[in-house]
Formats: structure tokens, sequence, C-alpha cells
């Protein structure tokens, strides 16, 4: 009988040291794996985060989302063929990027097509090395100024974009990103900066504002204005231009892959603005709002920001020139999503969608 115990023991014992075994070795096994995928696929920080509940975009859609990044600005578009440009990346800190990210991987993005870095402040430039690192572009604008020494968020992503094989690419006037094909007709255009060779006091001056990217994005008759961080002189330049040339200020021949079209941005039917340097009491000037008067204007600022942005200046001038206007903060209600649809309805949604 006590041969018998004690070989149902042994049994026993036989069973679990396996089983312990097999468990310790699975254990090890997914850690090295997440130690490698950390290394050289995705950051866990990344994959872990949670994604916010985006539905999938239907046809035909452009969607433009305003990334809640704190007191910095990030925008991802997507363009209704599927093509897609993410506009600066945050201040590079590790809730800002992870915000970035995840909207991303909620969009189901796999590489960019286009990224744009308006200027070269780090609240704006901070986040794009590594994100661009992790996704890849095929074309990257970069602004005409000097800055890309190693170790600023410029520099970083200048570098990166260059390591990931990006077509690298000097924002100015006329630039323009068009469809390959007619089937969802969109185009974006740069309204600023002026080409380097042209010279302005911004550039003289060193302004980094002033020489940030401004693009005009146009689908099924519906707008947008990308305005950076530029303040009241550069648009009050563009405003010049417009009531001076009219119709033909920013009109601009391109060629597309079916023929030639010319691009004609109106600033007089705007739709949507989004507001100059988080709204700074020195950006979205009158003379902007009263030109565009646009629906609506989104404001990407952090909440309780030691900036006081949106100033209580910029808002009131909001109000007083475009009294109907919409208005839409991220340091208030998060990552704002506008949807433009196949015949020109829109929608703006927040707070998860």
């Amino acid at each position: 009988m006590k041969k018998a115990f004690s070989e149902a023991a042994a049994v026993r014992r036989g069973r679990t040291v396996p089983r312990r075994a097999i468990a310790l070795a699975a254990a090890a096994l997914l850690l090295t794996a997440a130690v490698l995928v950390d290394l050289l696929v995705f950051p866990l920080r990344f994959l872990i985060a949670p994604l916010p509940a985006l539905a999938e975009r239907g046809a035909g859609e452009m969607r433009v989302h305003f990334i809640d990044v704190g007191q910095g600005d990030s925008a991802l578009i997507e363009f209704p063929d599927g093509r897609t440009m993410l506009v600066d990346g945050g201040d590079g800190s590790d809730a800002a990027t992870a915000a970035v990210v995840s909207e991303m991987r909620a969009a189901g993005l796999r590489r960019l097509d286009y990224v744009l870095l308006t200027h070269a402040d780090a609240d704006h430039a901070g986040g794009l090395a590594e994100i661009v690192s992790l996704f890849g572009a095929e074309t990257a604008f970069m602004p005409p100024v000097e800055g890309a020494a190693e170790g600023t968020a410029f520099g970083d992503f200048y570098r990166a974009a260059a390591d990931a094989g990006a077509e690298v690419r000097l924002s100015q006037m006329y630039e323009a990103i068009l469809p390959a094909d007619e089937t969802y007709f969109y185009y974006l255009l740069f309204l600023a900066p002026l080409s380097p060779q042209i010279g302005s006091s911004a550039y003289n001056a060193g302004d980094e504002n002033e020489a940030s990217a401004v693009v005009w994005l146009e689908y099924e008759g519906r707008s947008l204005l990308l305005t950076g961080d530029a303040g009241e002189e550069t648009e009050e330049r563009l405003v010049r231009l417009a009531e001076t040339l009219g119709d033909e200020a920013f009109s601009f021949p391109a060629q597309a892959a079916w023929g030639e079209v010319t691009l004609a941005p109106d600033l007089a039917s705007l739709d949507f603005l989004k507001a100059g340097h988080h709204g700074s009491s020195s950006s979205t000037g009158e003379a902007l709002l009263r030109m565009t008067s646009p629906g609506a204007v989104f404001f990407s600022a952090g909440a309780g920001n030691g900036y006081l942005h949106p100033s209580y200046r910029c808002i009131e001038r909001v109000r007083e020139c475009v009294p109907d206007a919409e208005i839409y903060r991220t340091d208030e209600q998060g990552t704002l999503l506008l949807t433009i649809r196949p015949g020109g309805d829109y929608a703006v949604t927040y707070g998860g969608f």
C-alpha cells in the first residue's frame, strides 16, 4: 500500500513539474516577444494604449482629426481617396505622442502619405520624429527656416524623414496635393509661406511663426484653412492679396493625372478655420475673420495651460466678427473630428465620437 501511494505521488509530481515548467517557459517566451516587439516593431506603451472608438471612414468621406495633444498642435487628414496627411505632431511628451499614435491606429493607418511640419516650434515638431520612424511617410514638407540642428525637434524630424525614405520638400506657396483620379476630387494648396527665394520680412527677422505653412483644403464645396502659428502679419498679407486681386489672388494651374486643373481658393467662401497659434491674442485677427466669416472655428490648446490659450481676446474677436460661428476647443471637448461627406454634408463630433 505504501509503495502504491509513493508511486501515485510520484506520478502527481511528474505531472505537476512539466505544467509549471511549461507555464514558466510560456511566460518567458511572452516576455521575450514583448521586448522584441518593443525594440523592433512597435513600442508597447502605444500598443497597450486604449484606442478611440472611431468608426470606419465611409466611401468618399474626408475626415480631419484635430487631436487633443494638450498644449500643442496635431491634425490628421484622411483624404476621400484613402491617402493621409499628418499636420504637426504635438510636443513630444509621452501623452501627446500616444494620443497621435492611437488616433492613427484607430483610423487603420499603416503608413503616412504626407507629413507636414507647419513650423519649427517644439510643440508642433516634438513628436514627429518618433511617429515618422514608426509609420514612415512618402513625402515630408519642411518649413523654410534654419533650425534643423542636432538635438532639436525640427532636426530630429528632418533626419527621421530622410531615414524613412520620404521625399523632403520645402513648404511654399502653390505647392499642391491632388488625387490620383477624378472619382473624389479634392485639393490641398499652400497659401504661405512665400518662396524663400522671394524673401519677406518674416524670414529676415527670423520670426518662425510668420513663416508657418498656411494650407487651404477643399472638397465637395467645403473648405478648411489651417494656419499653424501664423500671426496677424501673415493673415493680413493674405487678406490684402484677396482684396487686391479678387478671384485671381490664389488661382493656380496645377497638373493633375488627367490634365491641368485650376485651383482657386476663395477666402470669402471659407467654411472652417483652424485658429492660429492655439488661439493666441496675436492670431486669428479681425481682418481674416471678417474676410472669411467661417461657419466653425477650431482651437487646439491644452486644458489649464499657462499661456491662457485660447485667449479671451481671440474668442471675443470670433464672437464679434462672426457671431454665428460654432466654436470647438480641444481643451474643453477633447479630440475633434470634422467629417465632410460626398455631396457636401458635414458633421463635427467629439467626446469619443
